[in-house]
C-alpha cells in the first residue's frame, strides 16, 4: 500500500510538472483554478509562464484597446498588467465612474478577447507618474487622514474603495472563467509601519479571500499572505533573485516592473538601449524567473490633467510600443523574438530551476575563473551564457569559445546552435516610420480672449487660499485677485510669492500681463517664486487690480504618511517689501478655472457661447489666449489611424492645452530638452533630441476623429507665438 501511495503521488507530481502551461483560450468562460508553488504561478495545477506588459487603460481609449491587445498578444505576452486609477474612478466622493477611459470591464473583456490573462494592480495608491499617484485629492480633506499608514481615516478610505473595485471586476475573476489571475495590494510601500503591512495582508486573507486568486506586493515590505515580487532594471544583477529565494524559498520570483521610466519636461529624451533591455530580460529567465512585466509595454498618454508633476503627456515613449500605438524597433521585435523562445520552451524551463556554472574567460593572456560569466542550464533544453562584466570577452563553454559583448546573454541549445542573442539586432530595421501632414495648409484659425476679470463665482479670504481647496483638482487653473495700491513703481519691482513646486504663476495688473513664474520639477514640496516685474508705467498710490493665475503643472505621484500635495499660492505674497495679508478692507478672491473651461468652448455646443474672432493673428505671442478651427482628415496616408495614428504638431505654440472634438489631448509644452552632462536616472543610458522640445508632437486618439469636420480648440496660456505652423500629421509604418 505504501509503493501504490508512492507510485501515485510520483504519478501525479509528474503530470503536474510536465503539463504544458496553459492559455487563456485554454480557460477562457470556465472557472478555473490559480495558485502557486516556489517555482510558478499555477493554473488548474500547472506551472505557467507568465510575459505580460504594462498596460494603463485610462492612457489609452476604448477604441484603441483592441488594437494594443492584438499587439500585445503578436509581441508574445500572454498577460497584461495594469493599475487601478482611484482618482479617475471616484473624482468626487462616493461617486463612481466607469465610462470612456475609466471603463474598466470593457478593458478586461478587451484583454479576455485576445486571450490574454490580466494582473490588476489595485494598490489604490498606484505612484505611476499619476497626478497624486492615483489618490483623489478630496481625501486631503478628510479629518485626520494619513495616507499609507495604520490611521482608521485612511484604512477606512482604502477598504471602501477596493472592495468596490473587487465587487466590481467580480465577473472577470478567474474562479468566473474570467482573465484576472493576479492581484495587487498597495505598492512600493518602504515605509517603517508593520502595523500597516499586517493589516493590508490581513485584509487579502480575510475580506479579499473570496477573489480566490494570490495577490501581491512589490519593491517593498511584503505581508506574509501575499508574495513580495521585483521592480528594478535588473532583477538578477541587483541581487534580488538570491535574496528571495533565500528569504521565500516557498515562493515564485515574479518581476512586476522592469522599467521603461518616464519624460520629464525640460529634459531632452532618455532611452534604454534595446540590449539593455534584451539582457535584462533573459537574465531573469535564466536565473528562474517565472512572471515578467515590462514597465511599461505601452506607455500610452496622460490625456487630460492626469500627468504628475512635472511629467510629459507622452508616457514611457521608449518602451516596446510608443505612446501613439506604433511599435517601437528594434526593442519590439528583439524582445518579441525572445519572449516566443521563452514561450516555447517554457514546460522545461518550469520543471525545476536552473544550474549555474561560472564560466572562463580569456583575460588577454590565460582562462581565468569566471565571476561576471555564467551559464544557466535547463537540459536538455536552453542554456542561457551570460557575460555580466562591462566589456567585451570571450568566454569557454562546451570546449568552444564564445565572444561575447558587454552585459549580454546568448541562448544555445544542446547542440550549441545559437538561437538568440541580446546584442545582435541586425536585420530588424529602426526607422520604420515616416510622418506626412494630413491637412495641408494653414489651419484658418479664430481667437478668443481669456477674461482676466469675469462674472464667475468667487470665493473671498483676507490670505490666500491653498488652490486644491478650491478646485479639488477638477481643473488645474485658479485665480487670485486681490487691490492693491502701489507704493513704489519701478522698472525692476521684485513679486515673491510662497508656493510650491510644479506650479506656474502668470501675473497680471489690471488685466495688463507683467510676467511669469514657472517650476517643472518633478517633485513636490514648498518654494519661493521670486520674478521681476516691470511697473514703472503705473503710478504710485494709486489702486489697480493684481491678479495672478496659478497652474497646477500636476500632483506629485510621490505619496508618503503625513505627506499632502498641495498648489497654488500656500502662503504670503509680497511686493517688493509690500506684505498682501491680513487687509480686511481689501480681501483675496479665488476663481476656480477659467471661462473658456466654463463655458466648455472647446466643444461644439459651447463653441458658439462667445465672439470669436475671425483676425486670429491678433492673437499671436497674446497670453491666456484661445485659438480654434476646423480640419479634415482628406489626405490620410492610411486609414487605420491605431496602427498609423494622427498627431498634433504643436510647433507654433507655447504651453496649454489642445482639445479635438472637446477631448483634452494633455498639456502640450515646447520648453526645450536640455542634455544633462551625466547619464540620465536608473535605467536609462542616453539622451537624445538635445535642444529640441521635450515634446513636439501629441497623440490623437482613433476615436476622438471623424473623417470631416473636427473641432481643434487650443488655449495658451504664454502666449502662442506662431499658430500658423501648428499641424496635424500622420505617423505611418513604411517598413
Amino acid at each position: 500500500m505504501h509503493l501504490l501511495f508512492f507510485v501515485c503521488v510520483c504519478l501525479n507530481f509528474l503530470t503536474y510538472i510536465f503539463t504544458s502551461p496553459i492559455t487563456y483560450e485554454d480557460v477562457r468562460g470556465t472557472p478555473y483554478k490559480v495558485s502557486y508553488d516556489n517555482r510558478a504561478i499555477t493554473i488548474n495545477d500547472v506551472r505557467t509562464m507568465l510575459i505580460a506588459g504594462a498596460i494603463h487603460y485610462p492612457r489609452s481609449t476604448p477604441g484603441m484597446w483592441p488594437y494594443i491587445m492584438k499587439m500585445a498578444k503578436n509581441q508574445g505576452l500572454n498577460t497584461v498588467q495594469t493599475y487601478v486609477f482611484w482618482n479617475i474612478h471616484e473624482q468626487r466622493p462616493g461617486v463612481l465612474d466607469f465610462s470612456g477611459r475609466a471603463n474598466l470591464s470593457q478593458f478586461l473583456q478587451d484583454a479576455a478577447d485576445a486571450g490574454l490573462f490580466v494582473n490588476l494592480r489595485i494598490g489604490p495608491y498606484v505612484c505611476a507618474e499619476w497626478d497624486y499617484g492615483g489618490l483623489p485629492s478630496w481625501l486631503n480633506q478628510v479629518p485626520n487622514i494619513s495616507f499609507r499608514s495604520h490611521n482608521q481615516a485612511w484604512e477606512a478610505a482604502m477598504r471602501k474603495f477596493v472592495m468596490s473595485i473587487v465587487e466590481y471586476v467580480n465577473p472577470y475573476l478567474a474562479k468566473n472563467g474570467g482573465p484576472i489571475i493576479l492581484a495587487q495590494i498597495e505598492n512600493e510601500y518602504n515605509g517603517d509601519d508593520q502595523a500597516y503591512v499586517d493589516w493590508c495582508g490581513s485584509l487579502v486573507t480575510n475580506e479579499l479571500s473570496s477573489t480566490d486568486i494570490p495577490w501581491i506586493m512589490c519593491n517593498g515590505r511584503a505581508a506574509n499572505s501575499t508574495i513580495e515580487t521585483c521592480n528594478s532594471c535588473n532583477c538578477l544583477d541587483d541581487g534580488w533573485i538570491d535574496h528571495h529565494r533565500h528569504d521565500y524559498p516557498d515562493k515564485p520570483m515574479l518581476f512586476t516592473e522592469n522599467e521603461g521610466w518616464f519624460q520629464p519636461w525640460g529634459q531632452a529624451v532618455a532611452i534604454r538601449t534595446t540590449s539593455d533591455v534584451a539582457y535584462s530580460v533573459a537574465e531573469w529567465f535564466a536565473g528562474g524567473g517565472s512572471y515578467h512585466a515590462y514597465y511599461m509595454w505601452h506607455g500610452g498618454n496622460n490625456y487630460g490633467n492626469t500627468a504628475a508633476s512635472g511629467i510629459t503627456t507622452m508616457y514611457a515613449d521608449d518602451v516596446l510600443l510608443h505612446a501613439d500605438g506604433t511599435p517601437n524597433e528594434p526593442k519590439y521585435t528583439q524582445l518579441s523574438r525572445l519572449q516566443h523562445l521563452i514561450a516555447d520552451h517554457a514546460e522545461v524551463l518550469l520543471r525545476n530551476y536552473s544550474t549555474r556554472t561560472p564560466l572562463p574567460w580569456w583575460d588577454g593572456t590565460k582562462w581565468s575563473n569566471g565571476t561576471q560569466q555564467f551559464v544557466y542550464s535547463y537540459p536538455p533544453a536552453l542554456h542561457f551564457v551570460c557575460n555580466q562584466a562591462d566589456k567585451t570577452l570571450g568566454v569557454l563553454f562546451h570546449n568552444q569559445n564564445i565572444s561575447m559583448t558587454s552585459q549580454s546573454v546568448r541562448i544555445f541549445d544542446d547542440n550549441l546552435n545559437l538561437l538568440w542573442d541580446s546584442a545582435n539586432v541586425s536585420g530588424i530595421p529602426s526607422d520604420n516610420t515616416e510622418i506626412f501632414p494630413v491637412v495641408i495648409g494653414p489651419l484658418d484659425w479664430q481667437t478668443w480672449s481669456e477674461p482676466v476679470i469675469s462674472n464667475l463665482p468667487v470665493v473671498t479670504s483676507p490670505n490666500p487660499i491653498e488652490q486644491l481647496k478650491i478646485t479639488n483638482d477638477e481643473t488645474i487653473y485658479l485665480w487670485y485677485r486681490r487691490n492693491i495700491t502701489l507704493t513704489q513703481t519701478q522698472s525692476h519691482t521684485i513679486v515673491q510669492v510662497e508656493t510650491r513646486r510644479a506650479n506656474a504663476l502668470l501675473f497680471f495688473l489690471d488685466g495688463d500681463y507683467l510676467g511669469e513664474f514657472d517650476n517643472h520639477d518633478h517633485d513636490q514640496g514648498s518654494l519661493t517664486a521670486t520674478v521681476a516685474l516691470d511697473l514703472s508705467t503705473y503710478k504710485p498710490n494709486q489702486q489697480y487690480t493684481f491678479e495672478i493665475l496659478s497652474i497646477s503643472l500636476g500632483l506629485n505621484n510621490g505619496v508618503s504618511e503625513n505627506n499632502f500635495e498641495h498648489k497654488g499660492i500656500v502662503g504670503n505674497v509680497w511686493i517688493n517689501d509690500q506684505l498682501l495679508a491680513n487687509d480686511e478692507a481689501n480681501l483675496w478672491e479665488h476663481q476656480k478655472g477659467l471661462v473658456g473651461e466654463f463655458l466648455q468652448i472647446y466643444t461644439e455646443q459651447g463653441s458658439s457661447r462667445v465672439e470669436w474672432n475671425p483676425q486670429w493673428t491678433k492673437g499671436i505671442n497674446k497670453q491666456i489666449t484661445w485659438f480654434q478651427a476646423r480640419f479634415n482628415l482628406d489626405h490620410l496616408v492610411r486609414e487605420d489611424l491605431n496602427a498609423n495614428p494622427v498627431l498634433l504638431d504643436a510647433r507654433g505654440l507655447n504651453r496649454g492645452h489642445a482639445f479635438i472634438n472637446g477631448n483634452d489631448l494633455g498639456l502640450y509644452w515646447l520648453i526645450q530638452g536640455i542634455c544633462q552632462d551625466k547619464a540620465p536616472c536608473c535605467c536609462q543610458q542616453a539622451q537624445i533630441n538635445c535642444l529640441e522640445p521635450t515634446q513636439r508632437y501629441y497623440h490623437i486618439p482613433s476615436d476622438w476623429l471623424m473623417p470631416k469636420n473636427n473641432l481643434i480648440t487650443i488655449f495658451d496660456d504664454l502666449g502662442a507665438p506662431s499658430p500658423g505652423s501648428v499641424g496635424l500629421v500622420q505617423r505611418v509604418i513604411i517598413a
